[in-house]
């Protein structure tokens, strides 16, 4: 399949970044929690991230990460008046994202050493695997043996692009713990899987996500060593 050779492309690419002359750069580690602004056919998607950094901070690091996307439970109901039918759907899509991103800190300043807090740019490319779960439920009051429920499953993959805007605010005087909020743009479209649902009545297609977010880094004490 065309989705594995691009995964085990990104793989080695992946591999080979965070190996690449790790003795000589700092890593961090982090966590962070961000939320993506609703629409009126969806709610607001939500994040949590995991990863590490490896650069030399505050200057220009690599960034590797896991992410987990949601959406809640979205329902839609329709009541047939002439034949006495009530259908129902819930619905729901997540997402398990890779990234790979290139931060850069205080482009266009040249005096930022000393400062308490810097800015960092950071873009980023992005694998996903969407996934919709849908629970369909058709009701015949006239006639019961007309009634059935339906579970499924739908699967859907997306290579995407983000950018991430953000505020560092170092806690340690080795640039190795910090707290960042940031600002978020990407082009996660969960809908890529839930428009495939042959009882939904609503387009989830949103190829442009804001959001904000939080971070927390970690200074990894003991650094890689090949000897």
């Amino acid at each position: 399949m065309k989705f594995w050779n691009l995964k085990r492309i990104v793989f080695c690419i992946l591999l080979t970044t965070q190996f690449y002359n790790v003795r000589s750069q700092e890593l961090r580690g982090f966590g962070n929690y961000s939320m993506y602004l609703g629409t009126g056919s969806s709610e607001s998607v939500k994040e949590m991230e995991a990863g590490i950094d490896i650069g030399d901070f505050p200057s220009i690091a690599v960034q590797l990460s896991l992410s987990y996307f949601t959406l809640k439970n979205i329902e839609q109901e329709n009541y047939d008046y002439d034949n006495y039918v009530l259908q129902k759907q819930l619905a729901k899509g997540y997402a398990v994202n890779t990234g790979l991103g290139l931060k850069i800190y205080n482009l266009f300043l040249d005096d930022y050493l000393g400062r308490e807090f810097n800015y960092f740019i950071m873009p980023k490319l992005n694998l996903a695997r969407i996934q919709a779960t849908e629970n369909f439920s058709s009701s015949d009051y006239f006639n019961l043996s007309n009634s059935f429920i339906q579970k499924r499953s739908l699967p859907a993959w997306q290579v995407y692009g983000s950018v991430e805007i953000g505020y560092e605010f170092f806690l340690s005087e080795n640039n190795s713990n910090s707290i960042v909020v940031s600002a978020i743009y990407n082009r996660l479209n969960l809908g890529k899987a839930l428009n495939k649902m042959p009882y939904n009545n609503v387009d989830y297609s949103r190829p442009d996500n804001f959001g904000l977010g939080i971070s927390f880094y970690f200074g990894i004490k003991k650094p890689f060593s090949f000897k």
